[in-house]
């Protein structure tokens, strides 16, 4: 009995842990969205609008987030704490700081949107990253400081109010966005915990859609959307292409081979191995649409250098074998480059 009731205690969780969580996802995302808007190509207002959609979303976030502790937390603390008092007057001064600067990003969102110019991004850029070293400031101090504090002297309940503030002040069409933003970084038992906090309608609604859709939304605006569409259509095309090749093989294997480049070919019941081939190429063709229909951008890069190899490898057996070099270049060493350079733009996409 002792031993069990020592290890519940072990096992447990402060009520405040779900602080250190969030500020998990807020830290991650001011950092990545600095990142994303310095490395935005000038004149690229579709990717500016995306990314300004999401600081939109994640400076209303914060704003909430605060709000929510300056309305319900600090007050209460400061009622029943006497020495720590100065804890929670540094945590309302940091609020101050953290707000200027949200003000001056919202200041430059507009007009850096309407036009993606060098010199808007870069004045984002830095607006978010001092932002950022205010925040993390705050942060750092709050989880230091403050949860212990507040553990001491608040309730569960009243510490969890400030999630009901939130959601209250939230637009719904909001709530499923931040809670992915949240729990991106979770451990599975934080994930768990966090979930179980919801009522069920919602977590049923974050398992059955929510997790896919940010997971989804969080690709695009990770990438880089002109790259990867660029790798995407070069490997589509390489799907359509293997596909045809294919099934020509497979409908008229002698004529399909007259135009592969070697000097001599099978015919006769020796036109069963072109089959084969067809049979190959269709596979080849059907595993490309198969990653790109389940969105697997970054399987789907390998996959496409792998396959590289294989014009590559068609092209030195013409030429090895005295075939047509003009085939051997011009079909398969031009299909191997545009392979290749598909496979490595969605990979680039993918790290980005």
């Amino acid at each position: 009995m002792n031993d069990t009731s020592t290890d519940t205690v072990r096992t447990a969780r402060p009520f405040t842990h779900s602080m250190v969580v969030i500020h998990r996802g807020i830290r991650r995302e001011s950092r990545l969205l600095a990142e994303m808007i310095g490395a935005t190509r000038p004149g690229d207002r579709r990717r500016a609008r995306a990314l300004t959609a999401h600081l939109s979303d994640y400076l209303m976030a914060l704003h909430n987030h605060h709000h929510g502790e300056d309305e319900l937390i600090w007050p209460l603390l400061l009622s029943r704490v006497d020495l720590d008092a100065d804890v929670v007057l540094r945590m309302e001064a940091q609020h101050e700081k953290v707000a200027a600067t949200i003000e001056r990003i919202r200041g430059l969102i507009g007009p850096w949107t309407r036009t993606a110019d060098a010199a808007g991004r870069d004045a984002l850029a830095a607006a978010l990253t001092e932002h950022r070293a205010v925040l993390v400031e705050h942060l750092d101090d709050e989880e230091a400081n403050l949860l212990p504090l507040a553990e001491r002297h608040l309730t569960e309940d009243e510490w969890n109010a400030q999630g009901e503030h939130f959601a209250l002040h939230t637009p719904k069409t909001k709530i499923l966005t931040l809670l992915g933003v949240v729990l991106e970084d979770a451990t599975p038992q934080e994930r768990t915990e966090f979930l179980a906090g919801l009522p069920a309608p919602a977590r049923a609604i974050w398992r059955l859609y929510g997790q896919r859709h940010h997971a989804a939304r969080m690709r695009r605006l990770r990438e880089d959307v002109r790259t990867s569409r660029t790798g995407t259509a070069l490997a589509a095309l390489t799907g359509v292409g293997i596909t045809y090749v294919g099934l020509s093989y497979l409908i008229d294997p002698v004529a399909t081979a007259s135009g592969f480049g070697l000097p001599v070919w099978p015919t006769g019941d020796e036109a069963a191995w072109l089959n084969i081939k067809g049979v190959r190429d269709l596979g080849t063709g059907l595993t490309v649409f198969a990653l790109l229909a389940a969105g697997k951008r970054e399987a789907l890069g390998w996959v496409m250098l792998a396959f590289a190899t294989i014009p590559a490898g068609d092209m030195l057996t013409i030429l090895a074998h005295h075939g047509s070099k003009a085939a051997a270049f011009g079909i398969h060493g031009a299909t191997s480059a545009a392979v290749l350079a598909s496979g490595l733009l969605l990979l680039r996409a993918a790290r980005r």
